[in-house]
């Protein structure tokens, strides 16, 4: 779940940066993405991020979801017969 907050007073999000006097994002999410498991703490990991981190993270996922395989040089090079 990814919410939009305006922070008035001084805020540091995750990557140790600080926002302020701006809008950041706050995501919750129920289990770790990298390895699937849920946290063992909590009911859900929380983390921050401002809006232009925000921009650069979906650009990026953007470019790793748009990959075609089909146009992968090994699977267009015709096989030599012999």
């Amino acid at each position: 779940m990814e919410t939009q907050r305006f922070a008035w007073w001084p805020r540091r999000v995750t990557s140790g940066s600080w926002c302020w006097m701006s809008h950041y994002y706050c995501h919750r999410s129920l289990y770790d993405e990298t390895t699937g498991r849920p946290p063992l703490n909590s009911l859900h990991f929380e983390w921050t991020e401002t809006a232009g981190e925000r921009t650069w993270r979906l650009l990026q996922e953007g470019v790793a979801h748009n990959r075609n395989i089909w146009n992968d040089p090994a699977l267009t090079k015709k096989d030599k017969v012999k």
